[in-house]
């Protein structure tokens, strides 16, 4: 990492947590358990809103989905088909995911890439050191 990694918390609920890491720059959604779909929605909205406001400071922006602890939801088409395209829109390209244990988490995941990504250079990884490695590199590319 080229600059001390000092990451700012913005949000905490009980399934989940949003924070902002600047020496990347990326919004990191951790995801802890089961989230109802509205309470899936509500970390990826406002992580957005986040996102985008901390791109005009840096320029670009990358999002980090930490989904070790995440259990499985059916949130990939809703994902794919509306949280993708204002993802695009806001000029983020790069998402890393930290793979998750829970095997429908998993499939979740890939079906995420698979229908909403076209335009979004994603990649998966076993810890979030590596997954901000990669952002970093793939935004200076």
């Amino acid at each position: 990492m080229n600059e001390q990694s000092t990451v700012i918390r913005l949000q905490t609920w009980e399934y989940g947590t949003l924070d902002y890491d600047p020496s990347v720059p990326c919004i990191i959604a951790t995801h802890i358990g089961y989230a109802t779909d509205d309470e899936f929605k509500e970390i990826l909205n406002l992580g957005l809103a986040y996102a985008i406001v901390k791109r005009k400071t840096h320029g670009k922006i990358a999002w980090l989905a930490d989904t070790l602890l995440m259990d499985g939801n059916t949130m990939a088409e809703w994902s794919a088909n509306d949280w993708a395209p204002r993802v695009q829109a806001g000029g983020i390209y790069h998402i890393a995911f930290v793979s998750p244990k829970d095997i429908f988490a998993d499939l979740q995941i890939q079906d995420f890439v698979k229908l909403g990504t076209q335009k979004i250079k994603t990649a998966s990884f076993e810890n979030i050191e590596s997954a901000k490695e990669w952002l970093q590199h793939a935004m200076a590319i």
